[in-house]
């Protein structure tokens, strides 16, 4: 009996965690663990050097103090007046590392110190942008001076949402984090009567003993 019950604990301790896991993942929020690289900040954006859209084959590249270098998405190269794009599926520039959020950001275009203006914005042109892990943004650059392409450059081809097939999910479902709690909610609730049916059973036979060993008790001598 006291076997079925710690067990029945157990389950419904693994409940509540799986529900706890399951609105986390819901929440969409990212879990930090010690140690672990922060998300990118990813930037796309036009380029123009001196005065005119650069050409596509530029070198793009962001620096900031505690960033990881040597991965890939940093640096990329222009395409035609910007590089990067708004589109998913298109590489930006990535900037990852160990940085505190708010660090600064700068950018470089054909090894030249390129300014920066976020898109949509009234602020003045600045040297730099600050570092915020997980988000995307828009980011317009210029230089003074003209640039070259690099001479190894090769044009890429695009891979567009438009070309990707969409997956259509039937309305309505239920995702499997909700169909196993439900599961083992049934499970459950089926060990909770087995205990108390077995619990019953347990205790008629007790019963059932001590009346027995009454009765032999009580039973007279015979001289």
């Amino acid at each position: 009996m006291k076997l079925v019950l710690l067990f029945v604990g157990c389950l419904l301790l693994a409940v509540t965690g799986m529900g706890l896991v399951s609105a986390d993942a819901e929440s969409g929020q990212a879990q930090a663990f010690p140690g672990q690289p922060q998300l990118p900040h990813s930037f796309y954006g036009t380029i123009v050097a001196a005065g005119n859209p650069v050409p596509a084959g530029v070198t793009v590249e962001a620096r900031a103090e505690g960033m990881i270098t040597g991965l890939p998405g940093n640096p990329v190269f222009s395409r035609e007046g910007r590089y990067g794009s708004a589109d998913p599926l298109v590489s930006r520039l990535e900037v990852q590392g160990n940085l505190p959020k708010g660090t600064e950001v700068t950018f470089f275009v054909g090894g030249i110190q390129a300014e920066v203006q976020a898109a949509g914005s009234q602020d003045s042109w600045s040297s730099s942008y600050p570092f915020s892990p997980g988000a995307v943004t828009e980011l317009n650059l210029r230089v003074a001076s003209t640039v070259t392409p690099d001479p190894g450059y090769h044009e890429p081809v695009d891979t567009t949402l438009a070309a990707t097939p969409m997956v259509t999910l039937p309305v309505g479902g239920v995702n499997p984090s909700t169909d196993m709690m439900i599961g083992l909610i049934a499970i459950l609730v089926i060990l909770g009567v087995l205990a108390f049916y077995l619990g019953r059973r347990a205790e008629k036979a007790k019963n059932g003993k001590d009346q027995e060993t009454g009765e032999r008790v009580e039973e007279p001598r015979k001289d």
